[in-house]
């Protein structure tokens, strides 16, 4: 079966994965760092080679969220994508994490969390690396 996972780039995967440990809760599932080969061809100091991020994966709330360290690029930040994380219909579940990140400085909250028209509730927040979060319960459900 085909699947869509986000897929997040990073100027340090591995502190943003910690990142996200912290603030979201996250859970890191594998980490897989450079080869020395690639470490010596990028001409990168080989002591630090487990601090760099090939590719790893992390859950948020049962999700799997894909990421990298942008070695062969400067990431962007884009507001026209945003992960929207819904808690189906557990809006205590989705109020606690959006109260949760609402409270630390290492967010900004955009959008309240609260009653939307379709009877769905949603907050979102951009986070310290400039991701927008939507986080929310049964919004998609209304939709479908």
């Amino acid at each position: 079966m085909e699947k869509i996972y986000p897929y997040l780039i990073f100027d340090n995967a591995k502190k943003a994965m910690d990142y996200y440990v912290e603030q979201f809760g996250a859970e890191i599932i594998a980490h897989r760092p450079l080869s020395e080969e690639q470490i010596e061809s990028m001409g990168l100091d080989p002591d630090q080679m487990m601090d760099t991020t090939m590719q790893a994966e992390f859950s948020i709330a049962g999700q799997v969220i894909v990421c990298a360290d942008a070695l062969m690029s400067d990431p962007q930040v884009s507001s026209r994508i945003a992960i929207m994380l819904d808690f189906d219909d557990d809006e205590r579940a989705a109020k606690e994490l959006f109260q949760r990140l609402s409270a630390s400085d290492q967010q900004r909250v955009t959008i309240p969390f609260g009653k939307r028209e379709n009877d769905g509730q949603m907050g979102q927040i951009v986070d310290a690396y400039g991701i927008t979060w939507q986080i929310s319960a049964g919004m998609v459900d209304a939709v479908l």
